[in-house]
């Protein structure tokens, strides 16, 4: 297909465009945060269903005749499904808060590459994650020290002694040998997130 360019990533968010087509946000490693429009699959429709959230998604898009257009895909092959976070619904919606983090701060890295590996490691975590919040917060620990930010020379070194070792602890640790009491995990991505907020460029809600 002349001109035509490829789109390759995790299906971060999904929203309607009028009434055939879908605005689908999509983090991809060479680009970071982009946008496709997929067409809505219909009775005369030949178009395969659209991506759902956190598929892995391989893109042919059409070119446009504006630069600021966004983009039809001309088709799709769902690479990887991750369909299992949805019966487990502490784990889909901590995968969620991980998709807003993307939304919010994934449009204008230098590097997208290692916070797209990041985010296909997280989403596999979930399957062994006995707390699926703990791979939210090495999620956003990883992509602070990925960005350059001083997360363990700042953040980690400034807190108390003990807070911080249950910290390092829980860093060390596979996602499957971590268990934490949930008022203990929330208090550290609570640290976490205000450091985020104060101190750095991220925003973290």
């Amino acid at each position: 297909m002349a001109d035509s360019r490829e789109l390759s990533g995790i299906v971060l968010s999904r929203e309607p465009a009028g009434d055939r087509f879908l605005r689908v946000r999509i983090f991809d490693h060479l680009t970071g945060l982009s946008a496709a429009l997929f067409p809505h699959a219909g009775k005369r429709s030949q178009n395969a269903n659209p991506p759902d959230l956190f598929d892995r998604v391989d893109c042919v898009l059409k070119p446009t005749s504006s630069d600021s257009s966004i983009p039809f895909v001309a088709e799709f092959h769902r690479v990887h499904s991750c369909r299992e976070l949805a019966s487990n619904p502490q784990a889909f919606i901590t995968a969620s808060e991980i998709a807003r983090f993307y939304l919010f701060n994934g449009a204008h890295l230098i590097d997208p590459f290692p916070h797209f590996r990041t985010l296909c490691s997280s989403l596999d975590s979930f399957q062994r994650a006995k707390v699926p919040k703990v791979v939210l917060f090495k999620l956003y620990y990883c992509f602070a020290r990925d960005e350059g930010l001083p997360v363990r020379e700042s953040w980690l070194a400034d807190l108390p002694e003990n807070f911080a070792n249950e910290i390092r602890t829980v860093l060390k640790s596979p996602v499957d040998g971590v268990i934490i009491e949930k008022s203990k995990i929330n208090q550290i991505l609570e640290s976490l997130k205000m450091w985020m907020n104060a101190e750095t460029e991220l925003r973290v809600e």
